[in-house]
This record gives C-alpha cells, structure tokens and sequence, in this order.
C-alpha cells in the first residue's frame, strides 16, 4: 500500500488542486473533452465566490499519493449556539479512480476525525446514500455509527 499524505490546502497548493479537480471532472464524464476544463474552472469560481481555502470555518483536505493529488475532503465546522460543542461535518469526500482502494478516502478521514479534535469538536458527522455500501463500509471501518435520519434540501434560486 503507497504512502497517502494529507495535508491541509492552501493558496500554495492551487496548481494541484486545479490538476485534481480537472481530474476528477475527467473522470465523471469520461466522453466529455471540455471535463477537465470545466473542473479546473469551477474550483476557480468556487474560490472566488467563497474563499474556502482562507476560511476559519471550512477546511479542505488534499491527499497525495507520491506527491500526485489523489482525493480531497472538504468538511466545515458547526458551531452551537450554545454551550455544546460543535461536530465537523465531511459535505465531500472524493478519490480518483486511479487511486481508489489504496487507502485515501481513509486517510481523509482519519485526518478529519483528528482535526475535529484539534478543534475540540464533539467529533465528525458525513451523510451517506443508503445504496453506497463501499462508503458505508469505509466510514463503519473507521468507527462511524449509522443514525437514521431523513435529509432535506431546500434547492435554493438559480
């Protein structure tokens, strides 16, 4: 099993993520010359519309596998309005094909789960289809519990 290095991204790490997202659009839609290109330019707007790699409150999670991007988690803190102690939350979670079952996604997580800690959070929350067995493994594996819950989205204005 290769070496998996997780670290946080910063602005340093952009022609890397640009690869990765590129990659990762590529890989989604395979007969789509213009993918890779999209992905790229997508992570461009996601930054400037939100910053997400300066943020206090949101963290992504890049994992190299012989210093080539193999998978990335994004996750944010919730906070509580109160005295309780907040969870982070994994909104995403993605490995490259060419890297799956090499223990990325693992190590995404186990650096989320210790990076809760850090921050003195309660611990790690993720949402989950019920038909995506392999996740639901991994994420078992790794010591989550499953919860029923019934998830709503509100599509918002486009």
């Amino acid at each position: 099993m290769p070496t998996v290095d997780v670290t946080p991204a910063a602005l340093r790490d952009l022609p890397d993520l640009r690869r990765f997202f590129g990659a990762a659009a590529a890989a989604e839609a395979p007969q789509d010359p213009a993918a890779a290109e999209r992905g790229a330019a997508g992570l461009q707007a996601s930054l400037w519309a939100h910053d997400f790699l300066r943020s206090g409150s949101c963290s992504l999670l890049l994992a190299r596998v012989a210093e080539e991007p193999a998978g990335y988690l994004l996750a944010v803190r919730i906070p509580k309005a109160d005295a309780r102690v907040g969870f982070l939350f994994v909104d995403e979670l993605y490995t490259l094909p060419a890297y799956r079952r090499m223990g990325v996604a693992r190590a995404l997580l186990e650096r989320a789960q210790a990076l809760a800690g850090e921050l003195g959070l309660a611990g790690v929350r993720l949402l989950v289809r019920p038909d995506n067995e392999a996740a639901r493994t991994l994420y078992r594996s790794c010591g989550f519990a499953e919860h029923e819950a019934v998830f709503c989205q509100w599509p918002g204005e486009r």
